[in-house]
């Protein structure tokens, strides 16, 4: 016979810890002009995102995600195998002279060079000018045109090559206009970026892919190719999705490219707006995307992007496309922004998925709290895998007060992290008893959840009333 005395087993799981809420942090994959290439980074900091990755389009992206919805933000230099490139320059005025707008441009800009004060010639060294790279909505402070004849304008890639005519060869008022394309990348840089996601541990809500190709073709091309990351992302229990820019293409275009296009894995933001740089200050034509999946990373999960009560989007100050003056993509599952009449600021209109028009996972909300269904779901029957359980003698079944104990536990976790937060309205676990579980060693489980209503067609019957009129009570 043992001593005599008193053992304490300690129990792990009773109190229902639930996995940590990764649904709204989100990874950008896109160009910038520093950082290690197809690395993983994530960074909470402005100041830290700028020195560690430089300037472009992932960079801006990033700097607004972070200041709308804080961080961290994981990001991911992708290769620019297609370079930047200026278009063709426009002049008007007066000097006879020239200037050249080149160089390997780091972002998309629309450039305005204008001269403020006459240069006979370069070696005169009386000639000034100013430069925009958004159109004329900052422009620089007056710059001495240089003797040398070069000007690299900094942290943009772009270079003013300044060159004398016979006379005044620089004449005030003297103004170049171009387009600058950002960086961009083919669609194998963008796997080779997409698989190290894959690779690392840490978890993610969804990824924003900053870039679009640009053709609805190519970007159809683009869209089923990340669908399919997003598939073996799911696959290896990465419940998420990916949000991506359609290109500045009509609708027409767009619409006839995606027709045939469906996935709940895929939000697609069309339409572009003049947006605020969190780094310059300055207001430049960007993907609809940007505020959008800002958007995405501050609200709840559970959040209709479009809803009015969140308040405009921030920093965006026009509308190139506008959903109420010109319907017609967001009937077609494209995400997009608009104008309310008898509100300021812009807003979501809807936030769609381009799943098919009978899917339950239309609206990126149900498709948001599914993924985290799903993860909690899967963490909770974890702790139930290769484990024993009591059958009963007669019929090999899983004994009823285990299959209890199963409910319970999942059930609670289901509850804590969907019902509780206001996610979804209900949400129930079921073991199923039929199995015979000693033969087959599978364990069957249903769960459902009974998702939040949203308004989203108010009628109003309003009119006036004459008590006079009305029949009195007898």
């Amino acid at each position: 016979m043992p001593i005599p005395a008193v053992n304490v087993t300690i129990q792990d799981g009773a109190l229902g810890q639930l996995p940590e809420a990764t649904d709204n942090i989100h990874v950008k994959v896109g160009v910038s002009s520093a950082g290690a290439v197809n690395t993983l980074y994530s960074i909470g900091d402005p100041k830290l995102l700028k020195d560690t990755l430089g300037t472009g389009p992932l960079v801006e992206s990033a700097s607004h995600a972070l200041a709308i919805a804080g961080g961290p933000v994981y990001l991911v230099r992708i290769a620019a195998s297609v370079a930047g490139a200026v278009g063709a320059v426009t002049k008007t005025g007066t000097g006879v002279g020239a200037i050249a707008i080149g160089g390997s441009p780091l972002d998309a800009y629309q450039l305005i060079v204008q001269v403020t004060r006459d240069g006979a010639n370069l070696a005169a060294a009386t000639g000034a000018f100013k430069y925009s790279l958004d159109g004329g909505d900052v422009f620089s402070p007056e710059i001495a045109i240089p003797t040398a004849g070069t000007y690299a304008v900094p942290d943009s890639g772009v270079t003013l090559t300044f060159t004398d005519g016979v006379g005044t060869s620089f004449a005030a008022g003297d103004r170049y206009v171009a387009t600058a394309t950002a960086p961009g990348f083919t669609s194998g840089d963008l796997a080779t970026a997409l698989n190290v996601l894959l690779a690392d541990p840490r978890e993610w809500g969804f990824v924003h892919v900053v870039g679009a190709p640009s053709t609805a073709a190519g970007a159809a091309t683009l869209a089923a190719a990340v669908d399919s990351f997003m598939a073996q992302a799911e696959a290896n229990y990465r419940y998420a999705f990916a949000v991506l820019e359609a290109p500045d293409d009509t609708d027409a275009n767009l619409i006839a490219a995606f027709a045939n296009f469906a996935t709940p894995r895929v939000v697609l933001a069309a339409g572009y707006e003049e947006l605020v740089s969190q780094i310059t200050g300055r207001v430049s034509k960007r993907s609809s995307a940007w505020p959008v999946a800002a958007r995405i990373s501050k609200v709840p999960i559970s959040e209709d992007l479009g809803r009015v009560a969140t308040g405009s989007l921030p920093g965006v100050a026009s509308l190139y496309r506008d959903e109420q003056a010109t319907p017609g993509l967001d009937a077609q599952r494209f995400t997009t922004l608009r104008t309310i009449i008898g509100l300021q600021g812009f807003y979501v209109t809807n936030g769609k998925t381009m799943a098919s028009t009978i899917s339950d996972y239309q609206l990126l909300q149900f498709k948001r709290v599914m993924n985290r269904a799903c993860k909690v779901a899967r963490t909770g029957m974890l702790r139930f895998l290769n484990d024993s359980v009591r059958v009963d003698p007669a019929t090999g079944r899983i004994n009823e007060l285990d299959a209890r104990a199963i409910e319970s536990y999942v059930g609670g976790q289901l509850k804590a992290a969907l019902v509780s937060p206001r996610h979804a309205s209900d949400a129930s676990i079921a073991v199923k008893r039929d199995q015979n579980i000693i033969s087959t060693s599978q364990l069957p489980v249903r769960i459902r959840v009974t998702p939040l209503g949203y308004a989203k067609d108010i009628e109003i019957d309003i009119g006036f009333r004459n008590p006079a009129l009305e029949p009195k009570a007898a």
